[in-house]
């Protein structure tokens, strides 16, 4: 019988490969874009990094400095453009290429099913808007296998903040102590829940000499056997 009532999880870069599928889908809007507004690469580029650096400082972690639809705004903005003619258009394509392309990791799946045959509950919690991250878990499949979500939009803060860990603890109804936590940045997932009195496993290639880290979801039985 696991010693853990509940595995909480990270989504991007955790659950699926976010990073080099961010840069393909940006790379699919910087084309659309182009060709849409009659502009140069460079000057896509330019009021893109502008409307990126200029959401996040306004709205400084929080679940909104993530949205896309403002970044798209602000681009078309930044270009001198008409935004209400394209920015919709341009969130579509940008989400649209993530959702149709992303994978979920090898492993993840069985996990889930092992802990639905346990009796353990899965949480997420995650950085971004709640729409978007609700998408994502449909789209890979695992929608039905998770007992509680907590965003950064909803809890008005981005991890490591307390805040963060403290909700999803309590929408799962368990303590910090019976948690296991999974994710891949160091400072915001595993750190962040440490300092909560949650047990942080790194998804992460290599050994930490603080934190137990994890390479492949595969390796999650074993944690719950107790045999690592």
């Amino acid at each position: 019988m696991s010693m853990y009532k509940a595995i909480i999880l990270d989504l991007d870069d955790t659950l699926y490969e976010y990073e080099a599928l961010n840069r393909q889908a940006v790379a699919a809007l910087r084309d659309y874009t182009c060709q849409l507004c009659n502009v140069s690469v460079e000057e896509f580029d330019n009021a893109f990094s502008k409307a990126r650096k200029d959401t996040k400082d306004i709205l400084v972690e929080t679940g909104a400095s993530h949205n896309r639809m403002l970044y798209c705004q602000r681009t078309l903005e930044n270009l001198g453009k008409k935004p209400a003619v394209a920015a919709l258009g341009m969130y579509e394509l940008y989400w649209g290429y993530m959702l149709e392309h992303m994978v979920l990791r090898d492993g993840v799946k069985e996990m889930l099913d092992l802990c639905r045959d346990r009796g353990i509950k899965v949480g997420i919690c995650s950085d971004l808007t709640a729409h978007i991250q609700h998408r994502k878990l449909k789209t890979l499949g695992i929608d039905e296998y998770i007992d509680a979500i907590v965003t950064s939009e909803e809890a008005g803060a981005e991890k490591p903040n307390p805040i963060m860990f403290h909700m999803i603890l309590n929408k799962l109804g368990v303590d910090a102590r019976d948690a296991i936590f999974i994710g891949d940045s160091l400072r915001k997932d595993i750190e962040g829940a440490a300092s909560q009195g949650i047990e942080p496993l790194w998804f992460h290639n290599g050994e930490h000499k603080s934190f137990r880290t994890i390479s492949s979801f595969y390796e999650i039985r074993g944690i719950l056997d107790g045999s690592k």
